[in-house]
């Protein structure tokens, strides 16, 4: 088990990284944005997961624990089928787990716009 450890840490610990990039993301972000800067915010957020999705199954591929199915004991040999079963797990969640918590940390760290409009 202490050689499946770090592996075992990357797959539930997953969506950190996004949400860390999320929060520096928001804090990047001025009171005053203009749409631009917050669209373009957005798409980089977006492919920041995608790529970050598609290197944590990479990484996990070269170190594939046993307990996805059809993996051996040797964490370096991935087998056709875990190799699936881990891109059916890459695909269904750690890529909206990653983006989920992405958004959710820069929409609620992002600083609010304020309006010139009085209250009514």
């Amino acid at each position: 088990m202490p050689d499946r450890l770090p592996s075992l840490i990357v797959l539930a610990g997953f969506w950190v990284l996004p949400a860390i990039a999320g929060w520096l993301a928001a804090g990047s972000i001025e009171r005053r944005a203009t749409r631009n800067r917050i669209t373009t915010t957005y798409a980089m957020l977006s492919a920041f997961v995608l790529c970050y999705a598609v290197a944590w199954y990479y990484f996990n591929l070269h170190r594939m624990p046993p307990y996805i199915p059809g993996a051996t004991m040797d964490p370096t040999f991935a087998s056709p089928r875990a190799a699936r079963a881990l891109a059916l797990f890459t695909g269904a969640l750690v890529l909206p787990g990653s983006a989920l918590a992405c958004g959710l940390a820069f929409r609620l760290t992002a600083p609010r716009a304020r309006t010139d409009r009085p209250a009514s």
